[in-house]
C-alpha cells in the first residue's frame, strides 16, 4: 500500500502550520508589534491541533501513544472553558465566544482521538460545528485580502483548512485516515485517530498483527 498523495500533502500542509504556530510562539515581541498583544495559550494550543492533525492524517511520522494526544486536547478543551469564564474576560483583545469555540475546537480534536461512542446524530453536530467553524474563517479570509498581513492570513488559512479536512474525517473518516483500524472495522468502538494504524508501506502480516492487537485493546 502506498500512502496517498492527498492524505501526505494534507499531513505537509498542518505540519507547515504547526510550525508557523511555533515561530509565533516564540516570537512575542513580533507578534506585540504587528498585533498589539500576544496570546502565548492560543498560539501553544493552535500548534498543538495542528500536530495532532498530522498524526490523525499521517500517525506513523508521530508515533505517540493515543492517550497522550487524548490527554493534551481534554486539558486544552478544559482549559478553554474554564478561561472563557475567568482569566479571558479580563483581556481586551478576548471574546467569551472565541474561548467557547475553541474549547470547542479542542474539544473536536480530543474526540477524534477517543470518540467515546458512535451515533449518527453526533456525527452531523460535528460535522455541523466544523461547517460553522469553516464558515466564519471564509469572511475571515475574504477580510484578510482588504488588509493582507502574512500572521494574519496564515492563522486564518490554518483554520479554515482545518475545519475542512475536520468536516471530511467526520463524514468519511476510512477516506481520510485510511491508515487506521476504522478502515477495516467501520463501526469498531473506540479511537478514530488510534494505536492501530499502520504504516502505509508495512507488510501485510503486520498490518494483522496490528489490527489484532488493537482488537484486543478494546475487547
Amino acid at each position: 500500500m502506498t500512502a496517498s498523495p492527498l492524505i501526505l500533502g494534507l499531513s505537509a500542509w498542518f505540519a507547515l502550520g504547526a510550525a508557523f504556530y511555533f515561530f509565533r510562539l516564540f516570537s512575542p515581541a513580533y507578534l506585540r508589534r504587528v498585533n498589539g498583544y500576544f496570546d502565548v495559550e492560543n498560539e501553544f494550543w493552535h500548534g498543538a491541533c495542528l500536530l495532532g492533525m498530522v498524526a490523525c492524517l499521517t500517525p506513523w511520522l508521530l508515533p505517540l501513544p493515543v492517550l497522550f494526544w487524548q490527554v493534551l486536547f481534554a486539558v486544552g478543551a478544559l482549559w478553554y472553558m474554564v478561561r472563557a469564564y475567568t482569566w479571558g474576560k479580563t483581556r481586551p483583545f478576548n471574546k467569551r465566544w472565541y474561548d467557547l469555540a475553541h474549547a470547542a475546537m479542542l474539544g473536536g480534536m480530543w474526540w477524534m482521538f477517543a470518540m467515546p461512542v458512535e451515533h449518527l446524530l453526533l456525527t452531523v453536530v460535528w460535522a455541523a460545528y466544523w461547517t460553522w467553524f469553516g464558515g466564519y474563517y471564509v469572511y475571515r479570509v475574504y477580510n484578510d485580502f482588504k488588509k493582507p498581513h502574512w500572521l494574519g492570513f496564515g492563522q486564518d488559512i490554518a483554520h479554515l483548512t482545518m475545519a475542512v479536512v475536520m468536516v471530511l474525517m467526520t463524514i468519511w473518516p476510512q477516506t481520510f485516515m485510511p491508515y487506521h483500524d476504522h478502515g477495516n472495522h467501520q463501526h469498531l468502538p473506540g479511537d478514530i485517530c488510534g494505536p492501530g494504524a499502520v504504516e502505509p508501506d508495512a507488510k501485510p502480516g503486520q498490518q494483522d498483527q496490528n489490527q489484532d492487537q488493537h482488537q484486543h485493546h478494546h475487547h
